[in-house]
């Protein structure tokens, strides 16, 4: 299987991955100079799934013949199974696209493994149902792509800006908003919750001092306020545990005051 490569200003260079061997032939003499062809490189993320003895190429020390030859401008192998990774190490090389020696069989694999890559054949002519197995490979390997550049965290600079300034936003708006209003907003009911929460408490806690309670109240939506600026997911279940569990506490401090009194 021969892969060619263009070359600007100069006529393409042949290069070639057999299936099998073909028949020697009488060379001609070339009426100009031969450029010198180097053998394909191994990058390093195809080192860790091959064995290199000299230009060989093995999968496993088990391995009697070796899965990949490598020669000057060429790729030599008999095994279909290792096409993928030839075709990535012809690709790795700089090859744009692959002439292919061989039966019917190791040619179809051939042209899939190089349209995967996105790698042309020259003397191939798929047949319409292979090519549109070509096509469907394609366009599977696009849309796992697609689905990886969705994953990736989403640029800083410009996002989290963005993100703070709407954070902050919020948060000014819980303070200038009165506990009703605050209690009434969508965005804000569950932040609202929490000063909720230290409302009742301290109503509970300080029944004779409001200055205290009012105090405390503040103090509690402003690290709510500090909060929101921050991003802080706020759960209203766990809100409603906590201030179910606090004035429990506060009832059963309440009940021991009052039992010390009367001692």
């Amino acid at each position: 299987m021969s892969m060619a490569d263009e070359l600007e200003g100069a006529a393409p260079r042949a290069r070639s991955l057999d299936g099998k061997r073909a028949p020697e032939k009488a060379k001609s003499v070339p009426t100009k100079p031969k450029r010198k062809t180097e053998k394909p490189t191994i990058t390093d993320d195809l080192t860790g799934k091959f064995l290199r003895v000299g230009n060989k190429l093995y999968r496993t020390s088990d391995d009697s013949t070796p899965i990949v030859r490598l020669e000057a401008g060429r790729l030599k192998t008999r095994n279909i199974d290792a096409l993928p990774d030839i075709i990535r190490i012809a690709k790795a090389n700089g090859w744009t696209s692959v002439k292919i020696n061989g039966g019917d069989k190791f040619k179809k694999a051939a042209f899939l493994a190089a349209a995967a890559q996105g790698l042309k054949v020259e003397n191939y002519k798929p047949s319409k149902i292979v090519r549109a197995e070509a096509d469907r490979l394609q366009a599977r390997i696009a849309e796992r792509e697609k689905r990886r550049e969705g994953k990736k965290p989403v640029n800083k600079s410009s996002g989290a800006a963005e993100a703070t300034t709407t954070f902050k936003a919020l948060s000014d708006r819980f303070l200038k908003q009165s506990h009703e209003e605050n209690a009434r907003d969508p965005e804000l009911r569950r932040a609202q919750s929490l000063v909720a929460q230290t409302i009742s408490i301290t109503r509970a806690k300080y029944l004779n001092d409001p200055v205290k309670a009012s105090t405390e109240v503040e103090a509690k939506r402003q690290d709510v306020a500090r909060r929101i600026a921050s991003g802080d997911n706020i759960a209203a279940i766990q809100v409603r545990n906590q201030q179910a569990q606090r004035v429990r506490e506060i009832t059963q401090d309440q009940t021991l005051q009052r039992e010390g009194r009367t001692r």
